[in-house]
């Protein structure tokens, strides 16, 4: 996880529809708090055609790099990923696999601030409802309560540095200094899922090769190394230049925003630029 930069001002569909269809669900929960707690109701549903507009998503994904905003895979190319309700819309679990309570936070079913581009896995198999807070009787429960009394246990990544709970050593991802929150991410989003540590891993392996072979030194005379290399791997002397200048650019473009695993880089390699 990396912080995200939402860009403003939000999407039409929210401040036009979604406000619109937002005064009538606060028109409902006024009207019968009670029934709105019961298990299981579907009083205070929000409407996806307004949150998942393909305006929203577009948005959320340049934003995000195209990036999930908790793993930073890029699932596009195998999965079209999902609009995440950082606090859960439909109702929310303290206790991860434990109960589900009535209302959620159906007042941020259209807030930008709530939004963001998530992978399935992250999103639908890991956290789905899952939002947990470290003083559960602090939690906002409508929309007159406020959020400030809250105090989560999962970092939003708009307004804190995940980086502050998360680092890596290699590919393994771990709480810094024991941290709670970081352990709460961890488990939540399932950063390490077994599949995910493969794809770290392979990620690093690349830039390691990309780190050997931007080193190369193609400059006349040619020394035997460089002889070598272009021979076994039958490049002109101009094609390995621009190999190693691609390279070179991977190398150094790896914990930028827009670089994916940017996190795990960036905690391996902290002299790497950021910007």
């Amino acid at each position: 996880m990396i912080r995200i930069t939402k860009s403003q001002p939000a999407p039409a569909p929210l401040t036009t529809r979604g406000t619109r269809h937002l005064s009538k669900l606060q028109a409902t929960q006024a009207a019968d708090p009670a029934a709105c707690q019961v298990p299981g109701n579907k009083l205070l549903e929000s409407r996806d055609g307004i949150y998942n507009d393909s305006q929203v998503k577009a948005r959320l994904l340049s934003d995000q790099h195209r990036k999930c905003c908790y793993c930073e895979s890029r699932p596009t190319s195998v999965s079209y990923g999902d609009v995440e309700h950082f606090r859960p819309k439909g109702g929310y679990q303290q206790v991860r696999g434990g109960l589900l309570h009535k209302p959620g936070y159906y007042w941020l079913a259209y807030s930008w601030d709530n939004l963001y581009f998530a992978c399935h896995l992250c999103n639908q198999e890991f956290k789905g409802n899952y939002f947990p807070l470290r003083n559960p009787a602090g939690r906002a429960k409508c929309h007159t309560d406020s959020l400030a009394q809250e105090q989560p246990l999962l970092p939003d990544p708009s307004t804190e540095d995940p980086a502050r709970y998360l680092t890596f050593r290699q590919d393994a991802i771990m709480p810094r200094r024991a941290s709670r929150r970081g352990q709460a991410c961890i488990e939540a989003f399932g950063l390490d899922r077994p599949e995910l540590i493969s794809r770290r891993i392979e990620h690093l392996k690349r830039l390691m090769h990309a780190r050997i072979i931007g080193g190369l030194d193609l400059s006349l005379p040619l020394n035997a190394m460089a002889t070598q290399f272009l021979q076994e791997a039958r490049l002109s002397l101009d094609e390995g230049r621009m190999l190693v200048a691609d390279a070179r650019r991977i190398w150094l473009e790896a914990a930028l925003d827009t670089a994916e695993f940017a996190g795990m880089v960036r905690a391996n390699f902290p002299h790497l630029p950021t910007v």
